[in-house]
């Protein structure tokens, strides 16, 4: 390849590049689940790696190995060849965290049993990327190529830049997807604490307690029927809204309920 050619080459790997990149904008902000938004990465970079023929996601998650993403359904096959033999370039990039390059003859070499196990599969060239991205990826970006199409360092620089993207928009999903599960723990925790402040005013005003205890009350009864003042509040609550009974008649009513609550919250 002549000088001219080369940079032309590579110049077309930097703006299919950055495509890609600026599309990954669009994974952010869409409502996919993470799976889908894994997908989404795998499809862009195949069109970002001119060498790349598809894609796949290996995570590392609680001791056990999964795809999570693939391109092409010849790539499960590939990964599962390397779960199985423990080796394989995908294995080495999430173990060792650099980028793994090899084609069919290097493959052989340094995963033997991996390259035997493929041998009737259509894939001559690896390449390999360490992703981490909080807690929930961690792994491996991984590329093939079907004959002819070997990767290069050209290919490896771009996929580098490109993980590191990815990572970005990864790392800002997992952000807000704990950000929602704080507030709906929130959401959970103020609903939870209206019933309680419900249910002890309910308490106060009919048997002319103070709030303390109103709630001591309904802790005693939380302690000895083993159910959760938060679910006795709520179901003592709803009782409330059903009683209908004269208001001379109400005190032992309302002790009833208190007292029977929890058979309620059990039925449940």
């Amino acid at each position: 390849m002549t000088a001219g050619h080369e940079f032309s080459a590579t110049g077309e790997v930097l703006t299919a590049l950055a495509e890609a990149i600026k599309d990954l904008d669009a994974v952010v902000r869409s409502f996919d689940s993470p799976e889908a938004k894994l997908a989404s990465i795998c499809t862009r970079v195949v069109a970002a790696v001119p060498g790349a023929d598809a894609a796949g996601v290996t995570v590392l998650r609680a001791g056990s190995t999964t795809t999570a993403a693939t391109t092409e359904a010849f790539v499960l096959a590939i990964d599962a060849a390397q779960y199985e033999q423990q080796e394989g370039p995908c294995i080495d990039a999430a173990v060792t965290r650099t980028i793994v390059r090899a084609d069919r003859t290097q493959a052989a070499e340094r995963w033997p049993a991996f390259a035997r196990a493929i041998e009737l599969v259509d894939v001559t060239s690896f390449l390999s990327a360490p992703i981490t991205a909080g807690e929930e990826y961690v792994g491996a970006l991984n590329l093939y190529g079907h004959h002819g199409h070997d990767f290069d360092t050209v290919d490896e620089q771009a996929l580098r830049v490109y993980v590191r993207a990815a990572q970005s928009v990864l790392s800002a999903d997992e952000r807000a997807v704990r950000a929602a599960r704080r507030v709906e723990g929130y959401a959970a925790a103020m609903e939870s604490r209206a019933a309680i402040e419900q249910a002890k005013g309910a308490l106060m005003v009919t048997l002319g307690v103070t709030a303390d205890t109103a709630f001591d009350l309904l802790l005693w009864r939380s302690q000895t029927t083993n159910v959760k003042v938060r679910d006795l509040a709520e179901q003592f609550v709803t009782d409330l809204a059903k009683l209908d009974t004269a208001p001379g008649a109400f005190a032992d009513e309302l002790g009833k309920l208190l007292m029977t609550v929890h058979q309620r919250v059990l039925e449940q």
